[in-house]
């Protein structure tokens, strides 16, 4: 089977209740910054000033954290962009991760960016 997209749902911290659809042929970064084609500063939960400057889960997200490579429909790539650290099932990215088996699997990943901020990632076929 080949996944045709990915599901991204934030769920814990500012990220909770959001959802977003990675296509099979793009690659995405998630961060702070309005770069970002995931960016922080459209979500719900984001404060306002002067609040935001204080929000320690939010300064750890980078403004650049992620990048997600969805250009295989077997394999995704994971690329730590951060300083804070991503993390997929608890575990440290070094550097970068390929997902091979989340057609084969049909399981789900749980994405961390620094210390609270987490996503599920999960394959959809159409």
């Amino acid at each position: 089977m080949s996944v045709e997209r990915l599901i991204l749902k934030g769920i814990n911290g500012i990220a909770l209740g959001e959802t977003f659809y990675i296509n099979y042929g793009e690659a995405i970064t998630i961060g702070r910054g309005k770069e970002c084609e995931i960016s922080y500063r459209h979500f719900k939960k984001y404060p306002p000033p002067p609040w935001r400057d204080k929000h320690k889960d939010l300064l750890a997200v980078s403004r650049k954290h992620l990048r997600i490579s969805f250009y295989n429909s077997h394999s995704i790539e994971l690329k730590d962009l951060s300083v804070n650290g991503t993390f997929i099932n608890g575990k440290p990215i070094i550097k970068k991760l390929f997902i091979t088996d989340i057609a084969e699997t049909k399981t789900h990943y749980e994405i961390r960016l620094g210390p609270s901020e987490t996503f599920i990632l999960m394959a959809e076929s159409l």
